[in-house]
């Protein structure tokens, strides 16, 4: 198991497209929050004492579908260029496969998802003292600030990994992964109007913004409603990986 583990580390090291979609999402943040937030941000926006804890939770939940892209690409390379043979051959069972690239998922989710979220309210301070303007005292609560906000980049992350498991289709999953959430339950949500909790991206997003997506809900509903998505679809991606054909 541990080596199918160091594999998927490696693979997810070494490619080019993990470093620039980093390098991406930083550049995004450095824009909206130091330049938008920071630079240009209004006295009233910058007195508010949640400002900085609105900045991790706003980045997030924009630059983590960007983030998620890396766990996307890691199996999606495989089945792009054929090599998806090669690595089932290193484990003796394809559930060890499955399992290590959930892992080296989730780890990267978490660690990129703690990086944006300090990085943003960092980049908004900076920004406002060069415009030499004044930010109010801020209140942050790390934990409740924190782990909504990694659990939406995870969430972000496994979405897009089970449906490139599924489709095996590395341009059809990146299209259904950006339809979905930006067209697909916009329009959902207005059809039904109170559907919009029981909605994947919605519900992810929810966790991290409870308050800015105009639902009632608790958060516990939320994560429970994540949890289900993610828990179905590993089960269905499982199924389908150990029966279908490696190519």
């Amino acid at each position: 198991m541990l080596p199918a583990i160091k594999s998927e580390f490696r693979k997810l090291l070494t490619v080019r497209s993990t470093y620039m979609n980093i390098i991406l999402c930083m550049l995004i943040v450095a824009l909206f929050a130091g330049y938008g937030s920071g630079f240009r941000g209004a006295a009233g926006d910058l007195a508010n004492p949640g400002y900085l804890a609105d900045q991790s939770t706003s980045a997030i939940v924009f630059v983590g579908l960007i983030l998620a892209f890396v766990g996307l690409l890691l199996a999606g390379h495989e089945y792009r260029y054929n090599t998806i043979t090669y690595t089932l051959t290193t484990a003796n069972r394809r559930v060890k496969v499955l399992f290590a690239k959930f892992i080296a998922v989730s780890v990267f989710a978490t660690v990129a998802g703690l990086v944006m979220i300090f990085f943003s309210p960092l980049c908004t301070i900076i920004g406002a003292q060069l415009a030499d303007k004044h930010l109010g005292p801020q209140v942050f609560h790390v934990w409740s600030v924190v782990w909504p906000s990694v659990f939406c980049a995870w969430g972000y992350a496994m979405y897009a990994l089970i449906l490139l498991l599924i489709m095996r289709n590395q341009i059809g999953a990146i299209v259904t992964f950006l339809l979905v959430p930006l067209v697909g339950e916009s329009i959902l949500q207005q059809l039904f109007k109170h559907i919009g909790s029981s909605l994947p991206f919605t519900a992810v997003q929810g966790v991290a913004q409870p308050m800015g997506l105009g639902n009632s809900t608790s958060t516990g509903h939320e994560v429970m409603v994540v949890g289900i998505y993610v828990a179905a679809g590993l089960l269905v991606s499982t199924v389908l990986f150990l029966r279908r054909d490696a190519n």
